[in-house]
């Protein structure tokens, strides 16, 4: 019997999202030719672990062989009571890069004032702290000083080279951070810097709709929204990921599908936890799955709390009952409760994530579940 070599499970390949990637490709070759069709912001979102980084990182390599200068911020769950957090993350990357290395002068101003919301820039560049401090001033005031000191600096970077501007998870994003977002979307129209963002769409707030809402009817951007998978989509993820040159067994694509339901990083994990228990083991030349009792990896129950974090305690008792009634059950007229079960929507027959208001006629919902 021949031993497999032990997978990676990260699928080696982009699997499912070519269209999407050749429209990337070809907003960033507009940006580079001057172009302005197509917004200064792409948006892409989905829910979790449907693909969003996964694509981003091919916009990237694209940008990259295309000498456009990548800045880069991330947006943590904790970020939204902090100002700034994404933006001082991009840039506090970007001067670490010249630690080792003098300040150019004419980036010692914006430093300087950059440095009073990221005092670690004084560390690294010690001279920073012989600059006296401005003079007091309301917080408004402080806000536009700030913005244009951003604003020169990331279009005096574009006008050296293209920037491609990526901010991920931006659903988690400070109030101020999405103020300056829009900001720069707005003044970049005739640059070539292009604003690359994601978001998850099962994790709306009034604040983060708003600014979708701004984008959306002053024309700065334009979106793509991920899908799951497709079966045929899943089989391909299975033949990179074990390096298969025959074909899959049906029963494990049947299983990692309906469980999966297209889920990229559901499908990873999946295949990781029916490996790692034995569920799935390689028998003379092949992958079989045996008949044990499925499991469902720690890391997909944590994707699936989060997106129940927010709801009541009744709702999530429905929820409860519903995850062990089958796939199929009645919603009642229970006003507060059917609504909040919005975080999920109907769509092909399955209960997606996303808002959506339930009919008080009492519709059928079929439920997702994880079959053993």
């Amino acid at each position: 019997m021949t031993e497999p070599v032990t997978p990676v499970f990260i699928c080696p390949t982009l699997v499912g999202r070519h269209l999407d990637l050749t429209a990337l490709h070809m907003l960033i070759d507009r940006k580079i030719s001057g172009q302005r069709e197509g917004g200064q912001a792409i948006l892409i979102c989905g829910e979790a672990g449907i693909g969003k980084s996964r694509l981003v990182a091919e916009a990237k390599t694209y940008a990259a062989q295309r000498d456009f200068l990548l800045l880069e911020g991330y947006c943590f769950q904790t970020d939204s009571a902090f100002p700034y957090a994404p933006l001082l993350d991009l840039f506090r990357s970007y001067f670490a890069r010249y630690a080792s290395t003098s300040l150019a002068d004419n980036m010692h101003a914006f430093v300087s004032t950059l440095s009073r919301l990221l005092p670690d820039l004084a560390l690294l560049f010690p001279d920073l702290a012989t600059f006296p401090a401005p003079p007091s001033v309301s917080p408004e005031e402080e806000k536009r000083r700030l913005f244009a000191a951003m604003t020169h600096f990331l279009t005096e970077q574009a006008t050296r080279h293209p920037v491609l501007l990526v901010v991920e998870d931006v659903h988690w994003c400070d109030d101020l951070s999405l103020d300056f977002l829009l900001h720069l979307a707005r003044r970049c129209r005739h640059i070539p810097l292009l604003l690359l963002v994601t978001y998850r769409t099962d994790e709306l707030h009034p604040g983060f709709r708003q600014w979708l809402t701004h984008l959306d009817r002053e024309r700065l951007a334009q979106e793509f929204s991920l899908d799951h998978l497709s079966r045929s989509d899943v089989a391909a993820m299975l033949h990179a990921i074990l390096d298969l040159e025959h074909a899959i067994d049906a029963e494990l694509l049947d299983t990692l599908y309906t469980r999966s339901e297209g889920n990229p990083f559901f499908v990873e994990e999946l295949l990781k936890s029916l490996i790692t228990t034995g569920e799935l083991v390689f028998v003379d030349g092949t992958w079989k799955h045996t008949l044990r009792r499925a499991s469902v990896p720690r890391s997909v129950q944590e994707a699936v709390q989060q997106r129940t974090a927010y709801l009541s305690a009744d709702a999530k008792r429905l929820l409860t009952l519903a995850s062990v009634a089958g796939r199929r059950l009645r919603i009642g007229t229970g006003g507060a409760t059917c609504s909040e079960i919005g975080c999920v929507r109907h769509r092909n027959g399955r209960i997606r994530s996303r808002t959506h208001h339930c009919s008080r006629a009492r519709p059928r919902w079929q439920l997702s579940e994880w079959r053993n």
